[in-house]
């Protein structure tokens, strides 16, 4: 054999054996390819069982839970290990069928991946409610229920609050948690099932977490509010509306509660009548001069006009001083309740007896206190103030004698501060820090991201009750004017519903005595409305329907403030329209912040040329 035939089947050779490689690869991709699909495949399977699972774990837990519920809230715990422990096993399930890398990647696959987000945020956190919250409180038995924190015969057990402390504070941090967690979930493309189970867990889970979050903020620091470490004061104000003020009402009945040891009581009682006349050196060292401008000499002077300014704090230091100038007590905390905050308190107490036989109601408490006692007792300014001194103190005994659904009485107080029926303000410093966190400390107009906000409010100006007659509606509109500057324009119209064929009929404790000295027909009403404009802003303009003899413009702090002067007759509308100049300032839009009125207005936009 020649070495060129050699040299040419070794090259032949050589060429086979190259092109076969190609043909050899292709078991391994076909194979690869397989594999990859069938992981796919049993990845998909898998996800769809476990997701499957979670679906019943968690239908079965869901009336467990709703149990469960039931019985810690009714203070029968002890009679709910079962339901808690069979919970609990479902609740685990649950979670662990949700975990793990390939739940992981399935939830990055778009359209599908949110539902599974969903899921999984569900089984997660009923799990962490479960275990955090559910279970230790089930353990504790019959010591965690809403008695702990209801007084019986006026006391409350501190050792028994001191003893669920740790469950509270789990329990708290996990309903927290849940809420936030599953209330961020976006539902808009979810499918229904996932959609509808994202929504009942939220609202089970908020139908119960800002209890247990106010039980947790207050259950640390309620020992030594109700006492543990010495007497503790606090002064109840209750406001009457029907005598409008900024804050609420003017301040009436006035109850000093002294808690020492768990329990608390009344120790004194007393009216705004009550108290004397301070000086002007006493006025002028609590209210500055532009304040005082604005609302006249009796603020600052005389106790029942502590309310003529809309700044809780400036009306607590007031109250208090006088009562230790006056009385010798100064307390760290006053609270001011107006009437429809009462009302609301009521519906947790149910009626109250009081000593004419009167069934005081949420339904009928305004009517009773605000306009048929002026009635009944029409001559008699003390059978009045004896009156509603009882009202005050019987329903402070129902409360302090357990008589109360502490759930309702809760969402009343919660709901009073939002709408700023219940104010507070304190000297010290862990009641203030509750009181801001309950968000009880009041507010004054600010400048939101978007808003300018303008703070209005009523004060009546002739010492009448003719405000539990009066009905308003407040325009507000924004305009550019030829001349290039802005003008924000609010127009107050006030309706006297008082039938005028009422008026000879009515006490002249409603009607003001024909006027109090100013000369106003009996059955007319007679408010001031001030405006307080925005910071950096000024007023233009104080006009109205009615004589604005009494208008001024004036200062609270860095507020421009227009006082307007409103008179109605029966059955009669009049108006006060203020301008304010923004020109100085960004432009955004305006909110009307109102002041708490018997009846609330309605605040309506307002289109006007300048």
């Amino acid at each position: 054999m020649t070495d060129e035939n050699r040299t040419r089947r070794s090259r032949s050779s050589s060429t086979r054996r190259r092109r076969k490689r190609p043909r050899r690869r292709w078991p391994w991709i076909v194979g690869g390819t397989f594999l990859f699909i069938l992981l796919v495949v049993g990845g998909a399977v898998w996800v769809g069982m476990n997701a499957f699972t979670v679906k019943n774990e968690l239908e079965a837990a869901r009336p467990l839970l709703t149990t469960v519920k039931a019985k810690v809230l009714a203070g029968e715990a002890s009679t709910a290990q079962d339901e808690a422990a069979e919970l609990a096993e479902h609740a685990a399930k649950a979670r662990d069928a949700s975990a793990g890398p390939v739940w992981w990647l399935a939830e990055q696959i778009p359209e599908v991946g949110p539902n599974l987000v969903a899921v999984r945020t569900i089984a997660d956190n009923v799990s962490d409610i479960v275990d955090n919250a559910v279970v230790p409180a089930v353990a504790l038995g019959d010591k965690l229920s809403p008695s702990v924190f209801r007084p019986v015969d006026g006391a409350v057990d501190l050792a028994a609050i001191e003893s669920v402390l740790p469950v509270v504070d789990s329990a708290g941090t996990a309903l927290t948690g849940a809420s936030r967690e599953i209330s961020a979930l976006d539902t808009a493309g979810l499918i229904g099932p996932v959609k509808s189970a994202v929504e009942e867990i939220n609202s089970l889970v908020g139908e119960v977490e800002p209890a247990i979050a106010t039980a947790k903020a207050l259950a640390p620091v309620l020992p030594g509010l109700l006492g543990a470490d010495g007497p503790r004061n606090y002064l109840l104000v209750f406001e009457n509306s029907a005598e409008v003020r900024p804050l609420g009402g003017i301040a009436g009945a006035q109850i000093l509660v002294t808690a020492d040891q768990g329990r608390v009581s009344i120790t004194q009682q007393t009216t705004g009548r009550d108290f004397k006349f301070e000086s002007e050196e006493f006025a002028n060292s609590h209210v500055s001069a532009e304040s005082r401008a604005l609302y006249l000499p009796p603020f600052g002077v005389q106790s029942q006009n502590n309310t003529l300014t809309p700044r809780v704090e400036v009306a607590a230091d007031l109250t208090r001083s006088m009562w230790g100038s006056q009385l010798g007590v100064s307390p760290d905390t006053v609270i001011f309740v107006d009437p429809i905050a009462l009302s609301y308190i009521l519906d947790a107490t149910g009626p109250i007896s009081l000593p004419d036989g009167t069934e005081l109601t949420s339904a009928n408490s305004n009517d009773v206190l605000l306009n048929q006692v002026y009635q009944t007792y029409s001559e008699d300014a003390d059978a009045q103030d004896a009156y509603f001194e009882a009202a005050a103190s019987e329903t402070f005994g129902a409360i302090m004698n357990g008589k109360v659904d502490l759930p309702t009485f809760i969402s009343a107080v919660q709901k009073s501060g939002t709408e700023r029926r219940i104010l507070a303000s304190s000297t010290d410093e862990t009641v203030q820090s509750l009181v801001i966190d309950a968000g009880l400390q009041g507010q004054m107009p600010a400048e939101t991201p978007n808003a300018h906000q303008i703070g209005i409010y009523f004060s009546d100006y002739l010492g009448s009750k003719m405000d539990y007659y009066l009905r308003s509606t407040i325009h507000v509109g924004q305009q550019t004017c030829a001349a290039g500057n802005r003008i924000v324009r609010v127009q107050i119209d006030a309706t006297n519903v008082l039938d005028p064929a009422a008026v000879d009929g009515l006490s002249t404790f409603i009607t003001g005595a024909g006027g109090n000295g100013f000369r106003v027909p009996f059955g007319d009403l007679r408010v001031f409305t001030y405006v307080y404009a925005p910071e950096g802003s000024s007023i233009s303009s104080i006009t109205g329907t009615t004589d604005q003899t009494a208008a001024f413009k004036g200062q609270d702090d860095t507020y421009p403030v227009a006082r307007g002067v409103i008179q109605t007759s029966p059955g009669g509308t009049e108006s006060a329209t203020i301008d304010i100049d923004v020109s100085q300032l960004a432009q955004k839009d305006i909110e009307a912040l109102v002041g708490p009125m018997l009846a609330q207005p309605d605040v309506v936009g307002l289109d006007f040329s300048c």
